[in-house]
């Protein structure tokens, strides 16, 4: 694992997941659509999906049938009200955004069939980035780049968190924090991950845009979002450097 002891290039920044959710009107009957999702994801997704047996009548966002991809990486689930699928990148993809956009503008294209089928209210994507550092630097890069002050040697945890409209059509969450993970190594023999008692430090950055802002004005939604969306999402991505997402330069 690479630690950068001077951060300036924007190219540091790796992508470690994202989410991309349709959100649409309530459909108490979205279970009816089951074989549909399973017939045509048939071929990424692992089938029978899993369902979830509770009532129609509980909360429209508990997922109402879900499946995992067949390499593992990702997750779909499906509830009353969205449709989630939920990406972990692996060490060969997290520095290529490149790579990472095709494999979500592919999947987008393929989700988008199914979703259309309902009320759509607004489409997000939530994209977490990161970046690796040496924990001494880790304060006083925060600290020179967001300007505050009470950032010490001794301060542990520290966020920052900001929304705005972004470019008319968007609405922009941006969380910036500190992070430590414990490295995990494959054991072989069992093919689960075990803990290494290594750590690595860094800063995390929850990149969230989403339409609302389109479907609050014209109460519909149009398809050239899916493309303005994507679009705008990894403009900021490929022309955004930590220092940017610190001081709220977007």
């Amino acid at each position: 694992m690479f630690y950068f002891k001077a951060v300036s290039m924007k190219d540091n920044l790796y992508i470690d997941n994202s989410q991309i959710v349709f959100s649409f009107a309530r459909n108490m009957e979205i279970r009816k659509r089951l074989f549909e999702f399973e017939d045509a994801l048939k071929d990424e997704f692992k089938v029978p999906f899993i369902t979830v047996a509770i009532p129609d009548e509980l909360d429209p966002n508990i997922p109402r049938f879900k499946s995992q991809s067949q390499n593992g990486h990702s997750k779909i689930e499906v509830s009353q009200s969205r449709i989630t699928l939920a990406t972990k990148y692996d060490e060969k993809f997290k520095l290529d955004h490149h790579q990472i956009e095709k494999y979500i503008r592919a999947k987008v294209a393929n989700l988008s069939k199914l979703a259309d089928s309902e009320n759509i209210n607004f489409i997000g994507y939530i994209i977490e980035l990161g970046i690796y550092l040496e924990p001494s630097h880790i304060n006083d890069f925060l600290r020179e780049n967001t300007g505050a002050f009470s950032i010490k040697e001794d301060c542990k945890d520290f966020s920052i968190y900001y929304s705005k409209n972004y470019k008319l059509d968007f609405y922009l969450n941006v969380k910036c924090s500190k992070f430590k993970e414990q490295k995990l190594i494959l054991h072989n023999e069992t093919k689960t991950l075990r803990p290494t008692g290594q750590f690595n430090h860094g800063i995390s950055i929850i990149l969230d845009v989403n339409t609302k802002p389109f479907f609050e004005r014209h109460r519909t939604f149009e398809k050239s979002l899916y493309d303005k969306l994507n679009k705008t999402v990894f403009e900021i991505i490929n022309t955004k450097s930590i220092e940017a997402y610190l001081k709220g330069e977007i």
